[in-house]
């Protein structure tokens, strides 16, 4: 009969410790729950980075020691975000369609790769301030920037574009250009021009201005018109909606400074450079 009451005795005890241990883990959630985003990233001290690399020289990947490696423009970005942060930088490679589920599910805590910060996104994310804007920007021979005045000018030349980016789509859908050229490496592209491959390269127009001073022969077409060319590219950093107020603005510091500076400018030069090596290969 005692052993039976001993008995009952411990079970008790290992019932309460049970609940106390689940109070316990609940309350530790609930402190965990109520960390702020940039809170989180620190107590994990890492920041994890979402990014599909196929949209040099933003983010792309390259050949290092016998195994790919992601670098570009936004991936200097983010380590310039971790290092504010004082975390380490962890990248994950993800298609771009599954970019944004990943953010929801906190699979990553930020994504940088090219997005756009469009209304319909908005529905379902957040967004820092712009950390790069441009719009699109016309390259030729030396000696030819007067012929392009007009649209309609374009659509008579050989067009050449960067493959995936939003210019591509300008040439296909507005312009209603077929026959134009598609490369990946825009060093790739200015070669075609030099050679008369192409008459004309059309670029955002930073990345245009960048290489219309890197390279012999070529210049910017300065004052064409492009009425029909639609939204200016602009870039933000994604991040989960919720409590991150004080992430977004760390984000947005980080974002001012390097513009300001004119350091992003040459981080984006550096990228475009890095695409160009990457293709000599």
């Amino acid at each position: 009969m005692k052993k039976g009451l001993k008995k009952l005795a411990a079970l008790g005890l290992v019932a309460v410790m049970a609940l106390g241990m689940v109070a316990c883990g609940k309350k530790d959630a609930g402190a965990n729950s109520s960390q702020t985003a940039l809170a989180k990233i620190q107590a994990n001290k890492k920041l994890v980075l979402g990014t599909s690399p196929d949209y040099p020289p933003f983010e792309f990947l390259v050949s290092e020691g016998g195994k790919g490696n992601v670098v570009g423009a936004d991936i200097e970005l983010a380590k310039k975000l971790a290092e504010k942060m004082g975390v380490e930088l962890e990248i994950k490679t993800i298609d771009f369609d599954a970019l944004i589920p990943a953010l929801q599910s906190g699979k990553v805590d930020v994504v940088i790769t090219g997005m756009s910060p469009t209304e319909e996104r908005k529905k379902n994310i957040d967004f820092s301030d712009i950390y790069f804007q441009g719009k699109n920007g016309v390259i030729v021979k030396k000696g030819d920037a007067g012929k392009y005045k007009t649209e309609d000018d374009l659509k008579k030349a050989k067009l050449g574009v960067q493959k995936g980016s939003t210019q591509e789509t300008y040439i296909k859908d507005t312009l209603k250009v077929i026959g134009y050229k598609g490369l990946t490496a825009v060093p790739d592209l200015v070669m075609d021009l030099k050679n008369g491959n192409v008459d004309a390269i059309v670029l955002n127009d930073k990345v245009a201005g960048i290489n219309a001073t890197k390279y012999d022969g070529v210049e910017i077409v300065k004052d064409i018109k492009m009425t029909s060319a639609g939204e200016e590219e602009a870039m933000a950093i994604a991040v989960k909606k919720g409590d991150n107020k004080d992430l977004i603005e760390l984000m947005n510091k980080v974002i001012k400074d390097l513009n300001a500076s004119g350091e992003y400018d040459k981080i984006l030069a550096d990228a475009v450079e890095l695409v160009g090596k990457q293709d000599k290969k």
